[in-house]
């Protein structure tokens, strides 16, 4: 950050302005890095590299992984969207913007939108195959959830994000040392992640129950 600051201060221009919002971003300043990078995706010069629809939609992503960091989800669809409007086949932008609709409870959308982009194409990450059963289970559609989280295993069989919702399906389906089973794989494949923390609150809560086998 501080060389960004001292690169600005020597009219390092846009480039020395995205470098500084991206430093913000990493030490934790998400709103105002969010702010800067949502001016840089929208505004001027509309000439020369900077101005590409590329570039622009790359820049877009970076605002809305801020805003999402800032738990601002609606300010993250905002400008996922225009990103998506220079860049309409973008799947990071498209995943970002799920996302920021699960955050913000809009299951039924983000169910809607990739079920659709999978059916029209089912070679993606297993991050959208996670994030379409993570829309479904919480929108009441579990065997479809099902399906798609273990296509997302298929894929990416230690992922400790797609383990962590395949452990939830599982035990909304009845399936609790299946559950236990992924929550445990998470803990120990990234034990010092958020992931491995919600991991080990669901192993508690399952624990707590005098009802689970």
């Amino acid at each position: 950050r501080d060389y960004a600051q001292d690169w600005l201060k020597h009219n390092g221009g846009r480039p020395a302005l995205h470098c500084f919002a991206l430093a913000q971003m990493s030490v934790g300043e998400e709103v105002a890095a969010a702010k800067i990078l949502n001016d840089l995706a929208r505004n001027g010069p509309f000439s020369g590299p900077d101005s590409s629809d590329e570039q622009r939609a790359v820049i877009a992503s970076e605002a809305a992984q801020a805003w999402l960091a800032a738990s601002q989800p609606s300010e993250a669809v905002t400008i996922a969207d225009y990103g998506l409007s220079l860049q309409g086949a973008d799947m990071t932008l498209m995943l970002l913007r799920a996302r920021a609709q699960l955050m913000m409870g809009h299951f039924d959308v983000v169910a809607r939108d990739l079920g659709a982009l999978v059916a029209r194409t089912p070679q993606v990450s297993a991050e959208t195959y996670m994030l379409l059963a993570s829309a479904e289970r919480r929108d009441g559609l579990l065997p479809q959830a099902q399906l798609h989280i273990a296509r997302a295993a298929e894929i990416a069989p230690q992922d400790s994000a797609v383990l962590l919702e395949r452990g939830i399906i599982r035990g909304q389906a009845g399936d609790f040392s299946g559950a236990r089973s992924d929550w445990q794989q998470v803990i120990e494949l990234a034990p010092d992640t958020h992931d491995a923390d919600l991991a080990r609150q669901d192993l508690a809560v399952q624990a707590a129950d005098p009802d689970m086998p």
